[in-house]
């Protein structure tokens, strides 16, 4: 079994391979007016998360600390407009950066009201040995 991480997104969807039985660290910032929701789930490693909200300026809509399993995560990002029907978001990815003994992967989202890509930025970090 390969530990390498990685991120692959398509569409409104990303796949993320974390190294397994790591501790991770989970983060959800929210930078539009819109609700925006990411969902990740890992059957396997008990993962089933949801994350919805809204906010300015990096607010955090969702923190915590899970174990990475065997498989990969599967996420799914959507944001709703004022009619509250959820829709796809674009995706764009970075990482693993590595700085030291501390790594991260980011994904970023946008819900098409400008082009930042910022309306949702989920980060995963975890620390090694």
């Amino acid at each position: 079994m390969d530990d390498k991480a990685y991120v692959y997104v398509k569409d409104n969807q990303a796949e993320i391979r974390l190294p397994a039985g790591m501790t991770v660290q989970v983060k959800v910032k929210s930078n539009s007016q819109l609700t925006q929701k990411v969902t990740l789930k890992d059957a396997t490693a008990g993962v089933d998360l949801e994350f919805t909200g809204t906010g300015e300026r990096n607010t955090i809509i969702g923190d915590k600390t899970i174990t990475a399993g065997q498989r990969p995560l599967n996420a799914v990002f959507e944001y709703a407009g004022a009619d509250g029907v959820f829709k796809p978001s674009k995706l764009n990815s970075g990482g693993p950066y590595d700085i030291g003994n501390y790594h991260m992967m980011v994904v970023v989202a946008e819900n098409g009201d400008n082009a930042d890509y910022n309306d949702t930025i989920l980060e995963l970090s975890w620390h090694t040995k």
